[in-house]
């Protein structure tokens, strides 16, 4: 079996490592992080890299997302057949299960995580060893654009707005994968925890999801498979995701 697998690039190791060990061919396509923040951008990037596959070369093609605040929600299968993890986001697949997911999300809600990918791949906001200053020059940037075209009034309630993720978060947590420069990933964490007064937690990856996604292992319970002509919707409910017909 062939497959072309789509993903975004916070997952640059462990999927290299997955495909790598696959028993298929697997043709792995890493999409620029940045894309998680604008999910109709990310929609579009996606389907565009759907579309230009070449037809009849691929059995299935795979996609390495979850849900992502809808940016997948509404894509459509072309060339070939979808898979998409029943995930809201990464986090999911990098900690194994959704079960996981839910025990960590109702044992600790104020949780900011951190991967291998995350913090290699990560642009703009937070950069190794200068984390305060990185979101200063962010932010002053940020301000600029706004002002030009919003007034400095509207800018300044912007950023405001912006930063209030810091308030609600308690909790800095490095997800070991196993990858990279271990020491240097859980150094950064900590750091910024430290700066952020949040408590720091190490808890060790599962990368489970994301071999069986590269392995052609999909069971419907945890992946959704969208046939040709059909679209990927949300579902509302604990399957995240369904097949829908093309909008």
């Amino acid at each position: 079996m062939r497959i072309k697998l789509i993903a975004c690039e916070v997952f640059a190791r462990e999927l290299m490592f997955a495909a790598a060990s696959s028993p298929h061919v697997v043709d792995l396509v890493l999409m620029p992080f940045g894309l998680h923040d604008t999910p109709d951008q990310l929609r579009t990037e996606l389907q565009q890299e759907i579309d230009k596959t070449p037809p009849q070369r691929f059995d299935y093609i795979a996609l390495g997302y979850g849900l992502c605040s809808r940016g997948t929600a509404g894509i459509y299968a072309t060339v070939a057949p979808l898979v998409l993890p029943r995930a809201h986001d990464c986090i999911t697949l990098l900690l194994g299960s959704r079960a996981r997911y839910n025990e960590q999300f109702a044992q600790h809600p104020g949780t900011y995580y951190y991967s291998p990918g995350w913090i290699e791949r990560k642009t703009g906001e937070v950069q190794q060893g200068a984390i305060g200053d990185a979101y200063a020059k962010r932010a002053e940037e940020r301000f600029r654009e706004y002002a030009e075209k919003y007034g400095e009034d509207n800018a300044r309630f912007l950023i405001d707005l912006e930063s209030l993720w810091v308030t609600n978060y308690t909790r800095a947590v490095f997800i070991n994968t196993g990858f990279g420069n271990v020491d240097a990933y859980r150094g950064f964490t900590q750091q910024l925890a430290n700066e952020r007064g949040w408590e720091y937690a190490e808890i060790q990856g599962d990368l489970s999801f994301l071999v069986k996604l590269a392995h052609g292992e999909w069971d419907i319970n945890d992946f959704l498979i969208v046939p040709r002509g059909r679209s990927i919707a949300e579902s509302y409910d604990d399957s995240i995701v369904k097949e829908a017909p093309k909008l």
